[in-house]
């Protein structure tokens, strides 16, 4: 008999709000596999934000509990959930005149203490993530001085210095061109193929159905469907949750669904 594989993290019938009065999600699961690559969508202020953010133990839920790796996330150390959790945001500030190399090596510091200094690893952790963000030339600069694709992909590799085996990852592709927007989403999709669990949150449903391998669409404020690109994207789900009409035809590329709205895409009635 095959045992069903536990979740790696897991937000449990969670309600999540900003404030007594503000409830964003009521009663909302969501299991996190090991290995998986989830990508969560839906339209703005359906919850998506707000639900990796507590799964990150930034928002403590008002009821249920969020839980990595078996033990409730806001009952652990900080420094434990950083060695096993890693956060790229939606907005974020960086210290004035902190450089580019600097920035990075701050994901290193869940792994330091008294007895462990920087070593050898934390140079190399920190070589690979400027080398796979394409950011090598700007090592010098300070954050400050840089564009917001520069400095996204700075933030990107500070994240994946931290070396952690689950990476949540806030609207990534933000300020990126579609170039770098395509470099990141392989970058995710090869560390996902290496063993790190990818939870993000995106804003166009066709990399995420190219990239996901579970896939989650929100609206105000609970998951409306769940489940392999092909299960869930069609031109009902994607009325129901954006209002638009499509249709979906086969990437020809990867041959997984891809939504081509028509021409007159707000879905009426």
């Amino acid at each position: 008999m095959t045992h069903k594989q536990q979740p790696q993290l897991e937000a449990q019938s969670v309600t999540l709000g900003y404030g007594a009065n503000t409830v964003t999600c009521r009663d909302l699961t969501l299991a996190i596999r090991p290995g998986s690559f989830t990508i969560i969508v839906g339209p703005n202020a359906c919850g998506k934000s707000t639900l990796l953010r507590a799964m990150a133990r930034l928002l403590v839920p008002s009821q249920g509990q969020v839980v990595l790796e078996g033990q409730d996330i806001n009952r652990l150390k900080t420094r434990d959930v950083a060695r096993r959790l890693g956060l790229l945001p939606q907005t974020y500030t960086a210290p004035e005149g902190i450089s580019v190399a600097e920035l990075v090596a701050r994901g290193r510091y869940p792994h330091q203490s008294f007895l462990r200094q920087w070593s050898a690893a934390d140079e190399e952790a920190v070589r690979s993530a400027i080398a796979a963000t394409d950011i090598a030339d700007l090592s010098g600069h300070p954050v400050d001085t840089l564009s917001g694709g520069q400095r996204q992909r700075a933030w990107i590799a500070m994240a994946l210095a931290q070396e952690t085996p689950i990476l949540l990852l806030d609207e990534p592709t933000t300020f990126l061109d579609i170039a770098h927007q395509i470099d990141l989403m392989d970058l995710l999709e090869r560390l996902n193929r290496e063993g790190r669990t990818i939870v993000a949150v995106l804003h166009d449903l066709n990399q995420a159905a190219r990239y996901a391998s579970h896939l989650v669409a929100m609206k105000d404020g609970r998951i409306v469907a769940e489940g392999a690109p092909r299960d869930v994207v069609t031109k009902d789900m994607v009325k129901t949750i954006f209002d638009i009409a499509c249709i979906v035809i086969d990437d020809p590329v990867t041959g997984l669904p891809m939504v081509v709205p028509t021409r007159h895409a707000r879905a009426q009635g």
